[in-house]
Order: structure tokens, then sequence, then C-alpha cells
């Protein structure tokens, strides 16, 4: 298991894409929070009722989306108040992108099938390749928080925090990176049932792009036609996310935490039993 492991590093770190990928994930967290200042200084005191406006439609249409945590104005505007969201989600698009090339790679190449003809247990080949990705897609989604912190920080100013501020930052945290191995899981998954770079990045970004929104569609249907308030996506990754960046609860610690094992257990479960029966060519 460690050759595998040292060897699925070694091939990750040489792929040029893997470092275009971390390139442009210190770019765009950059660029989110000039961005964001910018969309805050543009808005300027319509910002407050910009939210109550959209918190008010999102209500309306059955969305179980909350606009709570949200800056109301520039001057609330801080990194330690946007830290968390730094963690939530903002690199699973790369991560998809990566992750499909880097496992769709391994079946182009023959390598997975010269791998696995060296007496390694299939079982072993996929969890090396699930634990890599994943410990980089924390690698980059810290890269990413910790760029978007110091440009944030010089913009705004850290701001003031409270004596309970980092352990709460840190649970909050460790829940965010768990939701994102969840993702990370998923993306793995699909990659290695395709076993195509383009196959895989397809299901990888309609997966992330379109579960959350065919869900919310359900909600929205249930409310208008039958006047039924559902909240499945309470039950989906990203909305897990925002809800613990916009502040950890205890409800939302568990639920978070629960739904990123099942998520993260259920596509490695899926991936392994069937790489281990479906043929390599």
């Amino acid at each position: 298991m460690r050759n595998l492991l040292r060897n699925d590093f070694y091939k990750l770190g040489k792929a040029k894409y893997f470092w275009v990928c971390l390139i442009v994930t210190v770019v765009l967290a950059a660029a989110s929070v000039f961005l964001l200042d910018f969309t805050y200084k543009i808005a300027g005191d319509q910002m407050s009722a910009q939210m109550e406006q959209q918190q008010k439609a999102l209500d309306d249409n059955g969305v179980n989306i909350t606009t709570e945590g949200v800056p109301a104005s520039y001057d609330e505007l801080s990194a330690s108040g946007q830290l968390l969201s730094f963690f939530a989600g903002n690199t699973t698009l790369l991560l998809a992108v990566l992750v499909s090339l880097f496992v769709g790679s391994e079946f182009n190449n023959g390598t997975i099938k010269n791998i696995a003809s060296r007496n390694y247990s299939r079982g072993k080949i996929y969890l090396s390749k699930l634990i890599v990705c994943i410990i980089t897609g924390v690698v980059f989604t810290l890269i990413y928080a910790a760029v978007s912190t110091a440009v944030s920080s010089a913009l705004w100013g850290f701001g003031d925090i409270s004596a309970g501020y980092w352990p709460e930052f840190f649970k909050a945290a460790g829940i965010e990176l768990l939701l994102g191995s969840a993702f990370v899981s998923i993306f793995v998954m699909f990659s290695m049932l395709i076993r195509q770079n383009g196959g895989s990045l397809a299901a990888n970004i309609c997966f992330l792009e379109f579960i959350s929104l065919l869900v919310m569609l359900g909600e929205m249907l249930l409310k208008k036609l039958f006047h039924i308030t559902a909240t499945l996506s309470n039950y989906l990754i990203d909305t897990n996310m925002t809800a613990v960046s916009a502040g950890l609860t205890r409800a939302t610690a568990i639920r978070g935490v629960t739904v990123a094992v099942c998520f993260l257990a259920a596509a490695a479960i899926i991936g392994i039993v069937s790489f281990q029966k479906r043929d390599i060519k």
C-alpha cells in the first residue's frame, strides 16, 4: 500500500495539469476576494435590502437556502468573518477536473492494468487513488483559504474575534474539509466507473453543477403545486457546506458529518465493488 501511495503521489506531482490546477487555484483565491470587494463597493447601502429580497424570494419558492451570515454592508467585511466561506466548496470544480484527468489517464495509459498485474489487490489500488486525491483536495482547499485570507486581510483587515472563535473555526473547517473529501470520493468513483478523461470529467461536472439544482427545483415544484415544504437539500454536500460556513451549531455539525461520511463511504464502496468485478482493458 505504501508503494502504491508513493507512486500515485509521484505521478500526480509530475503531471502538468496538477500544477496548472494549482496555479489556477491561487489566482481564483485572490480574484474571488477582489470580486467580492468590488461587488460590495458597487452595491453600497443597497446590499442589505438586496439580501432581504433574495431571502424572501428563496423562502417563497420553497428553496432551502439562507443568506444568514452574509455581510449586509461593506463595513461588515473582514477576513475573520469570511474565513470559513473560503473552505466551503470553492475548489470543488478544479478538483473535479484534476481527479478526472489523474484517474482517467491511468486507464488511458494502461498504468492501472500494469499495476494490477503485479498482484496488488484492486481494493488497495482504488484506496490509493482515493487517499491521494483526498489529500490533494485538502491541500488545495488550504492553499485557497490561505491566499484568500491574506488578500482579504490586506483589503479589509482581519477583524475582531471572540475568545471562542478559533475552537469553533477549527471544528467548522474540519467539517468543511470532510465534506470536500466526500465530493472527491464521488469524483474518484465516477472516474473509476467511466475510465476515460472526457467522460469522467463530464459526469463529475454534471454531478457537481446539476444535482443541487435538480433537488432545489423539486423542492420548488412541491411547494408550488402541492404546498409541501420539503428539505431534501439538507442532505446534499454543498448545502451542508453553506450551512456550516454560515454558523456552526450542534445540528449543522451532526448533519454535516453524517452527510459527508455517508457520501464518502457510499461512493468508495460502489467504486471498489465495481472496480473489482470489471475487467481492465
